[in-house]
């Protein structure tokens, strides 16, 4: 089973009993971090020895910054936190020489054993020896040796980095070393790097023996790596045979190998005579271009069964399809997924893509792509496939938390259908159960829980394009196009206030090359109806009777009743009541916020595009950029074809008003590796939605939002905004949103990491509604001052397949405060908001 947890945030509303709490809490950090630091660090340094403090390299006399060269040291100190070595620390207060027999342990601490089994017994020495033991083995396999210099080590780091540089053509360079002795048995180590004049290549001639190679390469010699007046670099020279090697194999080379290359250089003055040579044969099998004559494709291939006999085949443009059962695949669909072709040269490129197509399918447990020769000039290719399960059961849980709903636990279970139309498609149907709790529903009897909700959907994954025209002029089938379609229906029980959402989606994707992805959603409608709007203030008690007090202290002549209170707040909650009852004014308009999001109808027909460029090569890479644009459109075909109109002349589908606007976000992400396991984060995100034609405003699930664990997190989720207001409303969107980050994320100890983060942004009304405020609308350059800017420190726990994370965000700069108090008003842990996360905020 699996289980997905979504993000939480804690804001803190403290009493001064609290407050005392946190200081207590402060103070106690604060005590820790100075106990860490009068640690004596050289404790188990033996005599004469020396701990590693720190490496510095000079090249041609200047301090060197490039992480590049020193990651070529050997020898590394003590591992640090803000500039204390927390993990020797730990292991400096263990005892190497812990006793771990008990008999011997009583031996040898008479006093100490005698003293606990006089006041308790034998028994409880024997837990207090095994508690210390336990302890001691704890801090030796959580901390860290010091790290003691080692003269052998730094001959090596030497070796290593004449090496390096003499790799980079500086064929003589010299390196040297020199001990820094420091007080209290420390030692710092420099190395001084003189790398004399760079040898540069002179010139470039190529001996290759087979002339079917000598043809092949000379036709791509202008995208040689290697370039005369360049720099000697032996990285070159390995992307350089790289290079010729892919060239050959992709040219019907199919015998070739990279061994067959070598290059000889001829150095004088600074300057090198390089030549390139190519055997033309390998074992005495000369290079030979070869091409494709037979392509067999086993479609139920399994080692158990490979001895079976094959019962069913078909033979489909040049391809022979095999099984040991009833052939499950139409082989015109199957074609999509294979780029060996017959009477084709042999392509390392071919095969590599048809492997990964088939991967991609999620149809396939195993694929293995093997090679015979048939002669000389002819090779027989076969694919084996081992499919998965036909069909599959998935479940998932998850735990929510939002403004709206305190708790809730919701239950997936899917069924999958794999190969449906013989093809490699994937059925998809899913039932969705949930229970939450409804914040002041009206629950007699007090449960947690109190609502719930119950959808189901069906998606069916094409890995094709299903379109009435041939596409593969515009997307060819090795950029891995898909076609997903899905529906679904759910439905919320909320007491007596229900709701039911309708869901269609086509989306159109694909991969533009190894950084760049594509989307087109041609529809993606969703339909909310709710079935009970009227009976808001029947479920919502609690709201109603704060109406009702505010009706009752001032409008004591209005007839108030659960159906007519939204009418009551438009009526009589007005500016002019705000200016002598601002707080009664704040929550009667909370109230209204919270209805209108609560019951809003909605029909959003929305088109839309994604563009995604992402280059981090693997999940371990940490030095990648990210780059996402999304625009949608919602509401212009349907408006132009719906006659339907309301009685404010606003066109409905299913007596529901159409949503009209476009919205682009743009979102970059940026990530530096500065050293080991510490990492530089940086986001920034812009959003804009503008609404027009048939509708004044966005939809409240379609609008901006600003805070919360994954966002601005010194504010909870729709506490900030709009602008420099503070309206206190319980839900602020706006339909312009900045946001920046910037994270230092370390290595604390072991499986704890640490970061240090500033957010910064807010969100903004670009309408010309009255109804908003100056404060709260972007009308120039100069709203930038309403940013908002919060910082803190977070704690994370990786469990290598999930990360746990604790934020504390603190609000730095609040623009809606006065002048002079907007810098550091409540920069305090009273005031701070916890984020508890899973996986990284951005």
């Amino acid at each position: 089973m699996g289980n997905t947890f979504k993000s939480f945030t804690f804001g803190t509303n403290l009493n001064s009993s609290l407050l005392k709490t946190n200081f207590i809490i402060l103070i106690i950090l604060v005590s820790i971090a100075f106990g860490f630091s009068s640690c004596n660090a050289v404790k188990l340094v033996p005599e004469n020895e020396y701990l590693l403090t720190g490496n510095t390299v000079y090249v041609n006399g200047k301090k060197n910054v490039k992480y590049e060269i020193t990651d070529y040291i050997v020898q590394r100190p003590n591992e640090s936190v803000l500039g204390l070595p927390l993990q020797l620390y730990i292991y400096n207060r263990a005892d190497e020489n812990f006793e771990t027999d008990f008999e011997q342990w009583k031996a040898d601490n008479p006093k100490k054993y005698n003293f606990i089994a006089g006041i308790f017994s034998d028994k409880q020495a024997r837990g207090y020896r095994n508690f210390k033991y336990r302890a001691n083995q704890n801090s030796i396999k959580n901390g860290e040796a010091p790290t003691i210099l080692d003269h052998v080590k730094t001959k090596q780091t030497i070796d290593n980095l004449t090496q390096h540089f003499f790799n980079e053509g500086y064929f003589n360079a010299k390196v040297t070393s020199e001990d820094v002795l420091l007080k209290k048995k420390k030692a710092k180590v420099n190395y001084f790097i003189e790398t004399r004049e760079r040898y540069i290549i002179d010139s470039i001639k190529t001996n290759i023996e087979s002339k079917i190679l000598d043809s092949i390469y000379k036709n791509s010699k202008q995208n040689s790596v290697l370039k005369v007046n360049e720099p000697f670099k032996l990285s070159s020279f390995i992307e350089e045979q790289n290079r010729i090697t892919e060239l050959f194999r992709n040219s019907g080379v199919y015998r070739f190998n990279k061994n067959a290359i070598t290059f000889e250089a001829d150095s004088i003055n600074n300057k090198s005579k390089i030549e390139l040579l190519v055997n033309d044969s390998i074992a005495n099998f000369p290079f030979k271009v070869q091409r494709i004559k037979k392509i067999n494709i086993y479609t139920d291939y399994s080692f158990d069964t490979k001895e079976d006999p094959i019962i069913d085949s078909v033979f489909y443009k040049g391809y022979s399809f095999y099984s040991q059962k009833e052939l499950r695949y139409n082989p015109k669909y199957f074609l999509n997924y294979i780029f060996i072709e017959p009477n084709s040269l042999y392509q390392d490129e071919a095969r590599e893509l048809t492997r990964k197509s088939f991967r991609n399918l999620n149809n396939f447990r195993g694929v293995d792509i093997k090679y015979t020769e048939l002669d000389d000039d002819n090779l027989e290719a076969s694919i084996y496939l081992t499919p998965l399960k036909k069909y599959g059961v998935g479940f998932n849980t998850e735990l929510t938390h939002s403004n709206v709903s305190q708790l809730g636990i919701t239950g997936k279970v899917s069924f999958l259908n794999k190969n449906i139309f013989k093809g490699g498609e994937i059925l998809k149907l899913s039932i969705l159960g949930s229970f939450l709790d409804s914040k002041d529903a009206a629950d007699t009897n007090n449960r947690l829980l109190n609502a719930w909700e119950i959808g189901a959907d069906v998606s069916i994954e094409f890995p094709r394009f299903l379109t009435p025209f041939n596409q593969e002029r515009i997307v060819s089938k090795g950029k891995t196009p898909r076609t997903l379609f899905t529906l679904g229906t759910s439905l919320q029980k909320n007491v007596g206030l229900d709701k039911q959402k309708f869901t269609g989606i086509l989306d159109y994707n694909w991969v533009g090359s190894k950084k760049v992805k594509h989307s087109v959603e041609i529809f993606n409608v969703q339909l909310v109806k709710n079935l009970n709007p009227d009976q808001y203030f029947k479920v919502y008690t609690y709201d109603y009777g704060e109406i009702k007090a505010i009706q009752e202290a001032y409008f004591p002549d209005y007839i108030l009743t659960p159906y007519n209170a939204i009418d009551f707040i438009k009526q009589e909650i007005t500016p002019e009541f705000e200016a002598t009852n601002p707080l009664e004014y704040e929550t009667a308009k909370n109230i209204e916020a919270r209805y209108y999001i609560i019951t809003e109808d909605n029909f959003i027909p929305l088109l839309a595009y994604t563009f995604t460029y992402n280059n981090r090569e693997n999940y371990e890479d940490n030095d990648f950029s990210f780059f996402r644009a999304r625009i949608a459109t919602s509401g212009n075909v349907f408006n132009a074809i719906i006659k339907q109109v309301d009685s404010n002349n606003v066109k409905t589908f299913f007596n529901t008003p159409v949503a009209q606007y476009t919205r682009l976000d743009l979102e970059y992400k940026k990530f530096w590796s500065i050293a080991l396991e510490n990492t530089i984060a940086f986001r920034a995100f812009i959003g804009v939605a503008i609404p027009y034609g048939n509708s004044s405003t966005i939809p409240f699930t379609r609008s901006y939002f600003i805070g919360g664990p994954n966002d601005l997190r010194a504010w909870k989720t729709y506490d900030l905004g709009l602008g420099s207001t503070n309206n206190g409303l319980d839900y602020n969107v706006g339909n312009l949103k900045l946001l920046t980050s910037l994270e230092y994320r370390f290595n604390l100890l072991n499986s704890f990491k640490g970061a240090i983060f500033a957010d910064a942004g807010n969100i903004w009304d670009l309408s010309n509604s009255s109804l908003v405020s100056p404060e709260a609308k972007f009308k120039n350059l100069a709203s930038l001052k309403s940013i908002a800017l919060g910082s803190g420190f977070g704690i994370r726990y990786d469990l290598s397949f999930i990360l746990i994370r604790l934020d504390l965000g603190f609000k730095t700069y609040e623009p809606y405060l006065k002048d002079g108090e907007k810098w550091f008003k409540n920069y305090n842990f009273g005031s701070a908001v916890y984020n508890f996360g899973i996986s990284y905020p951005f």
